[in-house]
C-alpha cells in the first residue's frame, strides 16, 4: 500500500496493484512496486509502495525506486565498478594487482611477439608458393 493520502490536491479513494504492460489474458503480471491510485476526481495516478511519490506518468514510478535501493555490494565486498565499498582498499591487494598486471603485460608481450613472427614466416611462405597475402 502506497503511503500517499493524497495525490494532486484530491484524496486518494483506491490502491491496487499496477498491471505490467508484460500482462497477458488469463496471465496478469504486477509491479510489484508500482501501485495504481483512483483520486476523488475520477482520475488516475501512481504511486511508490515505499513512499509517497506519485505521478500521472506510470513509466517515471520505475526510475524513481532506485532511491529506494540499496547499494550494490558483492560478496567479496566490491561494489558493480569493482572498487572497495568503504574506500578502504589495502595497500597489500593494490600492489597484488600491480604485479598480477605485470605478469599478464609480460605473457601478452610474449604471445604478441611469437604472433606476429608467425605471421611473417606464413607471409613468407605464401610469397614462396605464390600465394595471395
Amino acid at each position: 500500500m502506497v503511503t500517499a493520502t493524497r495525490a494532486f490536491g484530491c484524496e486518494v479513494l483506491a490502491d491496487e496493484p499496477t498491471p505490467s504492460p508484460i500482462s497477458q489474458p488469463g496471465a496478469p503480471v504486477v509491479w510489484a512496486q508500482t501501485r495504481t491510485l483512483l483520486l476523488d476526481d475520477e482520475s488516475t495516478a501512481y504511486g511508490c509502495v515505499h513512499c509517497d511519490y506519485v505521478s500521472r506518468n506510470v513509466l517515471s514510478i520505475r526510475p524513481h525506486l532506485s532511491k529506494h535501493k540499496p547499494r550494490e555490494t558483492r560478496q567479496n565486498g566490491h561494489g558493480s565498478n569493482g572498487h572497495a565499498v568503504n574506500g578502504n582498499g589495502s595497500v597489500a591487494a593494490l600492489l597484488a594487482q600491480l604485479g598480477t598486471l605485470n605478469e599478464v603485460t609480460k605473457d601478452r608481450d610474449h604471445w604478441k611477439t611469437r604472433a606476429l613472427r608467425a605471421e611473417r614466416l606464413v607471409k613468407a611462405v605464401r610469397d614462396a608458393v605464390g600465394g595471395k597475402a
